[in-house]
């Protein structure tokens, strides 16, 4: 694969492959990583760093350069992002040969897929395709971006990659407004196959007996049980009678605090469980 060249961008060519994203760590502080998934990406391209200042312009058809025009582009809105997007998609579709591509922001699988082959500045925020969600719960499986579902708070939100402030290669996803100017946020384009095939993607539900079953165990055996042991080990066994009531409370608040950081690992999700949108999303996975 050749690097394709659309008014002055130079598109790098990712292979295709297969990655892991999110966490099966079980504490609840983790919720929002879960769960842990396997996505499978085709071949695409990818711009190696964000548009500068002096692309921005030239994809606008400004016939002056702007001071700084090597500096990354920051604070731009969706209505200006899309105005570039479609810029460089009216040049793509003149190239005969590339007409299966579309031009857009990277879905985060295709952003992490991409992530050793491209360049982000520390304390940088870059804007990416999927649409805002809470967890990976009906995420896509195939790296196209995940659709706009609510019309709620954060349908003018974005998933975004928040860098360190100073340490390179660190980062975080979160969700940004992308309906007025930020500071520090930049972005980039990719060129993704149209996918016409319905998507694959993580079971919404979770298992909920399951989940409560685990919790009701761990609670147990680290709060309640060390909470009444306690008091008899060191004497005072008459008080695991009278005061049952404060140390079951206590050994709830326990079990609560440890569950925060560590619950048993929970299952990844590989591709093949995955469910297609047209069978609905609608199978329990445990998460």
């Amino acid at each position: 694969m050749e690097n394709i060249r659309i008014n002055g961008l130079d598109f790098i060519p990712i292979a295709s492959g297969s990655s892991w994203l999110g966490s099966d760590r079980g504490g609840w502080i983790y919720a929002s990583q879960r769960p842990r998934y396997e996505v499978r990406l085709p071949s695409f391209y990818i711009l190696k760093d964000p548009l500068t200042r002096g692309q921005v312009a030239k994809l606008l058809g400004e016939s002056e350069t702007p001071e700084h025009a090597n500096e990354p582009m920051t604070g731009l809105t969706i209505n200006e992002i899309e105005s570039l997007q479609a810029t460089i998609q009216t040049a793509l579709d003149s190239k005969n040969e590339k007409q299966n591509l579309e031009a857009r922001l990277p879905s985060f699988p295709e952003w992490n897929h991409a992530f050793s082959n491209i360049h982000l500045e520390p304390g940088f925020v870059e804007i990416l395709c999927d649409a805002a969600a809470t967890s990976h719960r009906g995420g896509m499986m195939d790296g196209r971006p995940r659709p706009r579902e609510t019309d709620g708070p954060l349908q003018h939100h974005r998933l975004a990659v928040e860098m360190h402030p100073r340490k390179t290669g660190t980062h975080a996803t979160s969700n940004i407004p992308v309906d007025r100017p930020l500071p520090n946020t930049v972005l980039r384009f990719v060129l993704s196959p149209h996918r016409e095939e319905p998507a694959r993607r993580v079971p919404m539900s979770a298992d909920v007996l399951g989940n409560l079953r685990t919790e009701i165990i761990w609670t147990t055996i680290l709060g309640i049980i060390p909470s009444f042991l306690i008091p008899v080990i060191r004497g005072f066994g008459s008080y695991a009678i009278d005061g049952w009531a404060n140390l079951l409370f206590g050994g709830l608040v326990a079990g609560f605090v440890t569950g925060a950081i560590w619950r048993p690992r929970r299952p990844s999700i590989p591709y093949e469980d995955g469910v297609q949108e047209s069978d609905g999303l609608l199978a329990n996975v445990s998460q």
